[in-house]
């Protein structure tokens, strides 16, 4: 676990791998794209051969977009507790927390002091790794895909998880379609703000949009991993904060169109013994640790005011 060891000088801090096994179960259906056939969005698959030798073809959701969500709640717990106003982070700093940077520079000399101090300051960085100038930062998070808890997947489903009446459906019988519309405003009241030239002859065309896409079903279960290989505490507290406002409210959302009403899962089990006694208190930490350097890294990630 996490501890802090003297040691001369300096101080050592005790490294922390651990894994938290997640599992959701479906409020509203779920999508996550792969591609389309015609007008209908497709459900991500993935191909797999079983221990009886026999291939399967199930529905998943990737671990990178789970972990952009963990990114995306890591970059605004920092915009809103160094209250960053608007419009001002440059369009680097932006791409660095939301989507991890961009290599800029070429070279490969690294500045080690510089490095230490972003890491130091921005815990979040070195968990979720980067890109800056001329160097690729690898982070210490690790993200699993995320499967149905169904027939096909018994293999790799933990035995907690496969007891759920639930997961001894066929992935098929998860599968469904949802479709809906975007609406013309033509013969609404709305019709009352649009020019009076252009109803004439030469009015467009007015139709409505109609788009569907495969889901799976609401009340499949879901089960994935989060965890860190050699985190130190701070960074271990930083995703303690991710984890805490991606489950606010006891809902995950997993998946794509969740503008539209999709992914909301509720949180079934998330064991989170193996990193943190506390994650609450680790939470709070860590925006303590934010608050407290605010100065520092509102300069280092060039805020203006």
């Amino acid at each position: 676990m996490t501890a802090t060891i003297e040691a001369g000088a300096g101080t050592y801090q005790r490294t922390v791998t651990a894994r938290i096994p997640v599992t959701l179960r479906a409020l509203d259906p779920i999508h996550h794209g792969a591609g389309t056939a015609g007008n209908t969005a497709l459900v991500r698959m993935q191909d797999s051969v079983g221990p009886d030798g026999e291939r399967r073809r199930t529905p998943f959701v990737s671990g990178n977009s789970i972990r952009h969500a963990i990114r995306d709640a890591l970059a605004w717990i920092t915009v809103d507790t160094l209250q960053v106003p608007d419009n001002g982070l440059p369009k680097a700093i932006v791409d660095l927390l939301w989507s991890g940077g961009a290599l800029t520079e070429t070279g490969a000399q690294t500045d080690l002091r510089a490095m230490a101090e972003r890491h130091t300051l921005l815990p979040s960085l070195p968990l979720l790794g980067y890109s800056l100038g001329s160097d690729i930062v690898r982070g210490s998070l690790r993200v699993s895909n995320a499967h149905l808890a169904c027939r096909e997947n018994e293999w790799r489903i933990p035995a907690t998880v496969m007891r759920d009446p639930s997961a001894g459906m066929r992935a098929v019988d998860w599968m469904g379609e949802e479709f809906g519309t975007r609406h013309d405003v033509t013969g609404s009241s709305v019709d009352r703000l649009v020019a009076e030239a252009m109803f004439g002859d030469a009015a467009p065309a007015s139709t409505q949009m109609i788009y569907d896409m495969q889901v799976i079903q609401a009340g499949s279960l879901w089960a994935f991993e989060v965890g860190v290989d050699a985190a130190v505490p701070a960074e271990v507290d930083a995703l303690c904060a991710a984890l805490t406002r991606v489950t606010a409210g006891g809902v995950w959302r997993l998946g794509a169109r969740g503008a539209q009403g999709f992914g909301r899962c509720a949180v079934v089990s998330s064991d989170t013994s193996e990193l943190t006694g506390d994650v609450s208190a680790a939470a709070a930490r860590y925006v303590d640790h934010l608050s407290g350097h605010a100065d520092a890294i509102r300069a280092l990630l060039q805020v203006r005011a």
